[in-house]
């Protein structure tokens, strides 16, 4: 593993500092893994974290075009896939052959046959560089144990620092039986592996009409996932890989339901987003039934760490809130790039800072300060950004606890939350 991806592989698992996984990855045969593709070149790293191994990736052929995207690209074992609207496509049967070559020799390929990193909330039309790539590699290896992997990967709001990440396996599709078709009518033989792939990529994936209703999938499987898990009716966060599950399955029954209860489920999930703003409340789960000396407790536990956070937030809170605006800036509102953006300028900006900060402590006060300032800067600044997010949590229990001193006002919120579940999906509403 080069440098390079150690760097770029921590610094994603800082910024999603949670990474489920939601199935076993196989143990044994070949796999091509497809995945969708809505957060741009993180995706191929979460990957890697959540199967825990380096399968090669394909990557449009633009990241060549200047030195430092070709060694970014060659360092992290990527191959060029040149498309039609930038490059001569002829290019790419070397590519396949690179990629054919890889999985004949027992390693992965991943590759994402949406072809575009995008913000949709539905998968978008399947290319069909997978199916042609696993059925020419069977081609001139019949007898390897060669399959289709397809992983979805989710995030929970994955344009925000700390969020959470998801990935979950699917079946694996078979590729072999398809192998004499291939033979006699490539063309058809492709498009029906592609339809396969596009079927089990669509199964692991969370999908909605709208952002909207994407959003009220996720909201209401946590809250299913949350009374089915205490007694008590509070909502802690869960497992997000679960919590994503339930919400595809709520998806499916939704898909299934009349253009009446649609509407209805619609304005439900409004109406309800209103009045937890009307509390304000951020957290549509948040807790209904606190417990008032755990939540003070814990409170006061996390204020004796502020003197630390408090000297990390002073060497570096200003390049760290600088960074969102500049990305969000440069993303010009593709939210699937911004993580990106956020990272390599996160990784930018605050080392330039620390090392600004040991320079000048050092010139001024000698050697030593320097060295100092130089390792307490970044583990300040880690624990100050523990606790402004674990304050962020504080502040949230506290406001569920002055909530829940009103009994009318608890009730209500309890009310409206399981008329919500029952317009999202009448079979899912809590018993």
């Amino acid at each position: 593993m080069s440098a390079l991806e150690v760097v770029t592989e921590r610094l994603l698992a800082l910024y999603y500092p949670v990474r489920e996984l939601r199935g076993a990855p196989p143990s044994e045969g070949v796999y091509i893994v497809v995945c969708n593709h809505p957060n741009g070149l993180l995706d191929p790293l979460l990957v890697r974290l959540l199967l825990r191994r380096r399968p090669g990736f394909l990557a449009k052929s633009t990241f060549w075009d200047n030195p430092l995207g070709r060694w970014a690209m060659e360092s992290s074992g990527a191959m060029p896939v040149y498309r039609a609207q930038e490059a001569d496509t002829s290019k790419n049967e070397r590519t396949f052959q690179r990629c054919r070559d890889l999985l004949k020799g027992g390693r992965w390929l991943a590759l994402f046959p949406e072809g575009t990193s995008h913000s949709s909330p539905t998968l978008l039309a399947l290319k069909t560089g997978a199916a042609r790539i696993a059925l020419s590699t069977l081609a001139e290896a019949p007898d390897l144990p060669l399959r289709v992997l397809p992983i979805g990967v989710f995030y929970e709001d994955k344009a925000v620092f700390r969020s959470r990440a998801a990935g979950t396996i699917g079946a694996p599709i078979p590729v072999a039986d398809l192998l004499a078709d291939y033979r006699v009518d490539p063309r058809r033989a492709v498009d029906r592996l592609t339809e396969r792939i596009e079927q089990g990529l669509g199964a692991v994936v969370l999908q909605g009409e709208t952002e909207e209703l994407r959003r009220a999938f996720y909201a209401v499987a946590g809250w299913v996932q949350a009374r089915a898990g205490t007694a008590g009716g509070a909502a802690p966060r869960g497992d997000v890989a679960e919590r994503e599950a339930r919400a595809r399955e709520l998806a499916e029954r939704w898909a299934e339901s009349d253009d009446m209860h649609r509407g209805a489920a619609v304005a439900a999930f409004q109406q309800f987003e209103r009045r937890m703003a009307e509390l304000g409340v951020q957290d549509p789960l948040a807790v209904l039934d606190p417990d008032p000396p755990r939540v003070l407790a814990r409170t006061l536990g996390l204020l004796a760490l502020a003197p630390i956070a408090a000297v990390g937030a002073l060497l570096g809170w200003l390049p760290y809130r600088a960074v969102r605006p500049i990305a969000s800036r440069m993303a010009r509102g593709n939210t699937d790039v911004e993580a990106t953006l956020k990272v390599l300028l996160g990784l930018v900006v605050m080392t330039s800072n620390y090392l600004g900060i040991a320079l000048v402590a050092g010139l001024a006060a000698g050697p030593g300060w320097g060295l100092e300032l130089l390792m307490v800067g970044p583990l300040s600044g880690y624990m100050a950004l523990r606790f402004d997010e674990r304050w962020a949590l504080r502040v949230e229990a506290l406001r569920g606890l002055w909530l829940a001193r009103d009994a009318d006002v608890r009730d209500a919120m309890a009310r409206e939350r399981e008329a919500l579940v029952r317009a999202i999906s009448p079979a899912a509403s809590p018993r």
